[in-house]
């Protein structure tokens, strides 16, 4: 056994599956299989495989593309097409020399964009039209065949309900004008301009379907074009002579109004001259800046003594240690005091000098006194002499600052004045200059514009081109059919092949059954029995093999064989898988749990007489040796749904149910149960949780890959077990 679960191990391991360890107990098994995430890159055969499904999509689009275009080609009317070569030289006309205000000098890239524009011009395009008579044109004018649309439909319902004179002439003339604009516009349409980006070179072409109108309009155009500009410079000119005859007036009336101006304010504003140097406010305000720096540098000298004063701590000041008569009074009062210290040692207090001694003392310490005080008091003085000259400065530099801020007002309004004198000064004697140059250049009738090659009459149609039609037709189509065939791809959910299913869900993929032929001779629900050396029964041989091995830890017993939806071929691979495994000399039954569309019974042409059956069984009917019977083939019997009962759920959920599937598994070494689509029916869920495992059919076009994740899901939900899939019908 341990070899066996080494071979499915391996076998999965080399489709891509990652292998956890070979050990695994069972459940741990499956639990670590669910949880395998398969990925795998788009290659270039991935997509081959798309083209080649989609094939008859991108064949159609191919096709249909290729016979339009080569159809159309030979429906449309051929169009000649004639060109004329110009040279256009740059010119950078210049009617005022403001180059510093209004730069009219513009790009060459824009310069030449503006003439390729101005050649398909209205007013151009109108002028040539004219000379070329179009509205007798019967490739311009209206014909019964532009009579058709809306526009006309609506004109036409118009001019029936109009009913007055008036309404209708007005309409007559909108209708005038709608038909020449449209003209226009389809003259415009038919011109086309190939400009050589290298040189100064453009192609200038026109389209009809006469070749000599077309070179007729194109020479023309080019020859009109050449007149056209020069027509227009010199109106440019004209018209410049007349614009900078009216400035020059205007500006010369402004010139004299703002000299005016300017000598008017400078009267009333008493302003002689504007330099610092020798203006009498500016001098006077430097001299008073100066001396209330002098000022305020005093009064804070002074104010540090002033406030040593007040505190009562100017014993020390240098004013009073540097008095001469401070220092004098010094000297005799230490004279005194030493000689009245000597004498009151030697005499005592009573002694009559020493008491004129000690009045000297006294005496001598109050003049001293009072000579401090006296200096303090100078002090004080001082400091509020110099705080009120402060004062005094300050209020002067403000009033002369006002003066001069005064002054600076009228400043700037003398200064605005005297630039716009000078800037009307400027622009008058530029516009002077300017206006006798258009004098001179208004009598020149040149062209920057000339012509290299007139256009010849063309012998070949210029469209339509049909070799170049068919290989964009031929591109388009092949485009937009490879496109839409994605597309489709991308849009369509169901699966496409092993390895689709492979990529996008964790269970293994136990086999494929080839889409062959299908011979009206043979039943292909028992071609194993009736065709066992086919490559169809190859596959199921194949398919029973993997199945015998897809648990790792015992061979399964009793197999259900479901799919999400009908048509996916789950009857015809469990009938197939039946007769494979009696094959390999087993004992094998197969049930027919599928009660609401039952095929085993026509598949074996087995017949019930007494109406035995599995729903018979289930209900108690019949025994189960009554309801088991015997087929062609050696070693396989069958159990069919019999009777259709009106709750085929219930049955199958039922203990009696899973009682028989035990009961059959001892007897049988297969039990292998067809049931109903797990998707919409609980039928496959229920009989799921008593077999050993699942095996889910899914077919290529049909097996939707949401539906089939349901399906898994809610197998797994009732803690079912997967085996694995059958890619039925893969090509």
């Amino acid at each position: 056994m341990d070899k066996e679960k080494g071979r499915h191990l391996s076998k999965y391991e080399s489709r891509g599956l990652r292998k956890r360890h070979e050990n695994l107990p069972s459940t741990e098994f499956q639990r670590d299989y669910d949880s395998f995430i398969i990925e795998d890159e788009l290659s270039l055969s991935d997509y081959i495989d798309v083209l080649r499904r989609r094939k008859w999509i991108v064949i159609s689009c191919f096709v249909l593309s290729v016979v339009t275009a080569l159809l159309v080609s030979y429906i449309i009317t051929p169009m000649y097409r004639a060109e004329i070569t110009i040279e256009i030289s740059p010119e950078n006309p210049k009617i005022t020399s403001f180059d510093e205000v209004v730069e009219l000098d513009a790009p060459q890239a824009e310069y030449y964009e503006t003439q390729y524009k101005l050649i398909k011009s209205k007013s151009l395009a109108k002028e040539v039209a004219d000379k070329l008579d179009l509205s007798n044109n019967p490739e311009f004018a209206e014909t019964e065949n532009d009579k058709t649309g809306f526009s006309y439909i609506f004109s036409q319902l118009g001019g029936i309900l109009s009913s007055s004179d008036e309404s209708s002439a007005a309409e007559s003339k909108v209708k005038e004008r709608t038909k020449k604009q449209k003209m226009i516009d389809k003259f415009i349409d038919r011109i086309d301009i190939d400009p050589d980006r290298k040189s100064r070179l453009a192609k200038v072409s026109f389209l009809s379907k006469d070749p000599e109108f077309a070179a007729k309009t194109a020479n023309m155009l080019g020859d009109h074009y050449i007149e056209w500009r020069l027509n227009r410079k010199l109106d440019a000119t004209k018209s410049a002579r007349k614009f900078l005859e009216k400035q020059l007036a205007q500006v010369k009336a402004y010139l004299e109004k703002a000299e005016a101006d300017l000598n008017q304010f400078a009267k009333n504003s008493d302003i002689v001259s504007m330099d610092e140097n020798l203006n009498l406010i500016y001098l006077q305000l430097s001299e008073l800046n100066v001396a209330l720096s002098k000022a305020e540098n005093e009064r804070l000298e002074k104010q540090a003594h002033y406030e040593k004063v007040q505190k009562g701590d100017y014993k020390f000041l240098p004013q009073i240690m540097k008095d001469p008569s401070i220092q004098a009074l010094d000297e005799e009062y230490t004279k005194a005091k030493s000689e009245y210290d000597n004498l009151a040692v030697i005499y005592g207090p009573n002694y009559p000098d020493l008491k004129q001694l000690g009045a000297k003392v006294s005496r001598i310490q109050s003049d001293i006194q009072k000579r401090i005080d006296a200096i303090a008091t100078s002090i004080e003085n001082d400091f509020e002499t110099s705080q009120k000259t402060e004062n005094i400065m300050r209020q002067r530099n403000k009033e002369q600052k006002n003066r001069a801020s005064e002054l600076n007002d009228k400043a700037i309004q003398y200064k605005i004045l005297a630039r716009e004198v000078e800037t009307n000064k400027s622009i008058y004697e530029n516009l002077l200059q300017r206006f006798k140059e258009t004098e001179v250049t208004s009598a020149i009738k040149t062209s920057n514009i000339q012509v290299v090659d007139y256009a010849a009459v063309p012998f070949k149609p210029h469209s339509p081109n049909i070799l170049l039609n068919l290989i964009l037709a031929a591109f388009v189509g092949l485009t937009g059919g490879v496109a839409l065939s994605f597309v489709t791809e991308h849009f369509d959910n169901t699966i496409k092949d092993e390895e689709d299913l492979k990529n996008h869900f964790s269970i293994p993929i136990l086999g494929v059954v080839p889409l062959i032929a299908h011979d009206v001779n043979i039943s292909i629900e028992k071609v194993t029995h009736e065709k066992p050396l086919s490559i169809l029964s190859e596959s199921f041989r194949v398919l029973r093999t993997s199945v015998l091995f897809s648990s790792p830890d015992s061979q399964p017993k009793s197999i259900l064989v479901t799919s999400t939806q009908p048509l996916e071929g789950k009857t015809t691979c469990s009938s197939n898988l039946a007769i494979s495994f009696t094959q390999s000399k087993m004992k094998v039954v197969l049930i027919d749990a599928d009660m609401r569309r039952p095929r085993m019974g026509k598949v074996f042409k087995q017949k019930s007489s007494n109406g035995n059956g599995l729903s018979a069984y289930l209900i108690g009917k019949h025994s189960l040796e009554e309801t088991i019977e015997n087929t062609e083939i050696d070693g396989l019997q069958i159990i069919h749904s019999g009777p259709i009962p009106p709750n085929p759920s219930e049955l199958l959920g039922s203990e009696r149910m899973k009682e028989l599937i035990q009961s059959l598994s001892e007897k049988f070494d297969i039990v292998l149960i067809d049931a109903p689509p797990a998707l919409g029916f609980a039928d496959s869920l229920l009989i799921s949780r008593s077999v050993d495992g699942v095996i889910m059919v899914t077919s290529p076009g049909i097996t939707q890959r949401k539906s089939l994740q349901i399906s898994i899901d809610d197998i797994r939900r009732v803690q079912g077990k997967i085996l694995g899939a059958i890619v039925n019908r893969i090509q």
